[in-house]
């Protein structure tokens, strides 16, 4: 008799033993499915109302221009495309101007291009130096003499004008339309920073 109770009691212990194991499973699946959500991540904001002025200009093409021969004339200021130097600008933050013809090259790779006005106060230059660092990788921070604006966004065949650094735009352009050319796939390293 004291034989078959003893078998009873480890027969009950291992069928609680087991509901207990499946109550832990589910709990813990539960507890994925609750924190599922959470790990989802969040949306990008809309972009900014400003980005609706970006002019869209006709593709030039993306031809690299021979030893000697003539930069032609391109159909925004400053270029989005059109025939450009064989070799890319590296990436980054740079105090003197890079010529167009190689940053031209650079955004033929996915390069975004913010350009200012030289004249433009030592503050606001700083801020967009510290945009370009924040971004960190294919985008190009230089002086341009004789910008059209104070501030000039460009990447492939897309231009925006600013009167003033605006970071959330800047922050709205590159998403839209950076990395968004003939060679996206290319990389441009953030390799230069003139104001470290």
């Amino acid at each position: 008799m004291s034989a078959k109770s003893s078998k009873g009691k480890s027969g009950q212990s291992r069928g609680l033993f087991g509901k207990l194991a499946w109550v832990a499973a589910l709990v813990v699946i539960l507890g994925g499915a609750v924190a599922l959500p959470i790990d989802v991540a969040q949306p990008e904001p809309p972009p900014p109302p400003e980005l609706e002025a970006v002019e869209a200009f006709p593709d030039m093409g993306n031809l690299h221009l021979g030893a000697g021969q003539a930069v032609p004339e391109y159909n925004s200021d400053p270029p989005t495309s059109g025939p450009h130097s064989p070799t890319p600008a590296p990436c980054g933050i740079y105090r003197q101007p890079v010529p167009d013809v190689d940053y031209l090259h650079s955004m033929e790779h996915g390069a975004m291009v913010v350009q200012y006005d030289p004249d433009l106060p030592q503050d606001q230059i700083e801020e967009l130096e510290e945009i370009g660092r924040s971004v960190g990788g294919e985008i190009i921070v230089t002086p341009r003499p004789g910008n059209p604006a104070p501030v000039a966004l460009t990447s492939w065949t897309n231009l925006l004008l600013l009167d003033e650094v605006d970071g959330d735009v800047i922050a709205g352009f590159e998403r839209e339309f950076g990395n968004r050319s003939p060679e996206p796939a290319a990389q441009c390293l953030f390799q230069v920073d003139e104001g470290a």
